[in-house]
């Protein structure tokens, strides 16, 4: 078994990740907020915790992974009013709109997605708690509140002091606070707003009670690591600690584990900065592995500058795994079957090379360079290599891309995937006909180079050009002579 090393926000330092239970890790992750549509940001978050699951399910780890959804809140009150929907209306919508992008990332689903409003009962009761023990008031208004000075610990996440964030932090203001870092458990019902009967008269519930009372349900008074963005640690998460260890005397999270945020031009994606890039956009003109490559390529807790140039980058290193792999299933057809031989340790060793980089806090940058070095491997010895040996190559880079998720795409899927977004599928359909460099048809070819030569003729110059290109990142060069255009394969 592979120990686990991750980078625990609660101590400040990489650890090693043990659960509770030996084998079984209780996950709770934050989900969205459905006011609006998801973006790129978002995506980030939840395809590195993906990744994370998938490790510790591929290492036989038993994994109860809950990621909610906040379906009541103000934002969501306030989108209502401007679509002129109700907030149920808006919350659906945006949710729907969730589970498709989530479909299109391939993110494994979670084992529960609950939602706040289903559950107004274990909130109340939570909340109660914390005014039973002292940590929580009714204010005249008729809100409940959080008394941050009355839990010791707070702010032990951020790391920061109480009177730094009291004096520093950005809060809700109302006059009924006693201090104005407290935040709101239980909001008094507005006109006009959605409420449920609660002791302490009709209201809803406020942001950060809503995960506290769903992880509970569902995964105990501790749990085994928390996730989500960075954005999260304060006010979010830093309040989830707080009343969930004081209503508990509990430990809430063992460990947590906060994504880097997107950034566009080095600041923050955000919708008050107008530089939001909806998921929608993205998909596009880019499929879900892409996107999880273009996110896997960097390290989960660094930021990721967002830009068209780097997902198209992160498709080509894509597509050339999926070459050599297609053009080794291709192969198969017609190799001669033999023994594994010295392959087997080769596989194994990069094997345990890949495990060994998501073991060191999910270093999923240095796992990609890996899957590029047993894809290159192939490409060097496909020639000698029998048939045996070509399908445990393939089928180790389709089990371990499968962990990050990629990798996981027919050649028929792939073109599909490619033609609707309106790309380039010459080398692919090369491959896919048995049309590879060891074999290739002179025909084709001849016919490309005849259609080219008309086109130079012509003075198409940009679309001969890009054949000429195509043709060499195929591994073909033309070279334009007096006799005419002649090829040759690059060693």
């Amino acid at each position: 078994m592979f120990k686990i090393r991750l980078y625990n926000t609660l101590t400040k330092r990489v650890e090693e990740f043990k659960p509770l239970d030996d084998k079984v890790v209780k996950a709770y992750f934050c989900g969205p907020t459905v006011q609006d549509s998801p973006h790129i940001g978002h995506a980030r978050a939840y395809i590195s915790f993906d990744i994370f699951v998938r490790f510790l399910r591929y290492l036989s780890y038993k994994v109860m992974y809950i990621r909610n959804i906040t379906d009541i809140d103000d934002k969501i009150i306030n989108k209502a009013r401007e679509l002129g929907l109700t907030p149920f209306e808006v919350a659906e919508k945006y949710a729907r709109e969730f589970y498709e992008a989530a479909k299109e990332l391939n993110l494994i689903p979670p084992n529960i997605e609950p939602r706040a409003t289903g559950h107004i009962p274990e909130i109340i009761e939570l909340v109660q708690r914390l005014i039973d023990k002292n940590y929580a008031y009714v204010a005249e208004n008729g809100d409940v509140y959080f008394d941050v000075t009355k839990f010791k610990d707070y702010g032990k996440l951020s790391g920061q002091k109480l009177e730094e964030l009291i004096a520093g932090a950005r809060v809700e203001p109302s006059p009924y606070k006693k201090n104005p870092l407290d935040f709101a458990l239980w909001k008094a019902a507005k006109p006009g707003e959605p409420s449920w009967p609660s002791p302490w008269g009709r209201g809803r519930p406020g942001w950060h009670i809503e995960c506290s009372a769903m992880a509970m349900k569902y995964l105990g008074e501790t749990i085994d690591i928390h996730g989500g963005g960075m954005d999260l640690i304060f006010p979010h998460h830093e309040n989830e600690i707080a009343q969930s260890e004081a209503a508990t005397g509990k430990p809430f999270a063992r460990y947590w584990f906060h994504v880097g945020l997107v950034t566009v031009r080095k600041e923050k994606m955000s919708k008050s900065l107008g530089n939001i890039v909806s998921i929608w956009e993205v998909l596009k003109r880019f499929d879900g592995e892409t996107i999880r490559y273009w996110v896997a390529q960097t390290h989960y807790r660094k930021p990721i500058e967002f830009s068209w140039d780097q997902l198209e980058k992160a498709e080509k290193a894509l597509d050339k795994l999926y070459s050599i792999i297609f053009r080794a299933e291709e192969i198969l057809k017609k190799t001669s079957d033999g023994a594994l031989g010295g392959v087997s340790n080769i596989l194994k060793e990069y094997k345990r090379q890949f495990l060994e980089a998501l073991a060191d806090d999910l270093n999923t940058p240095r796992a990609l360079a890996i899957l590029h070095e047993i894809a290159d491997d192939l490409r060097k010895n496909l020639k000698n290599l029998n048939k045996s040996q070509i399908k445990a190559y393939v089928s180790l880079l389709r089990e371990l891309g499968g962990i990050i998720g990629i990798l996981q795409q027919s050649r028929d899927q792939r073109i599909e995937e490619k033609r609707k977004r309106g790309k380039d599928i010459l080398e692919f359909a090369v491959v896919g006909a048995g049309l590879i460099r060891e074999k290739f048809t002179e025909e084709l070819l001849n016919l490309i180079i005849q259609v080219r030569s008309e086109l130079r003729k012509r003075k198409i110059f940009d679309l001969a050009d890009q054949i000429r290109e195509r043709l060499r990142e195929m591994g073909i060069i033309l070279e334009d002579t007096r006799e005419g255009t002649i090829w040759k394969l690059v060693k």
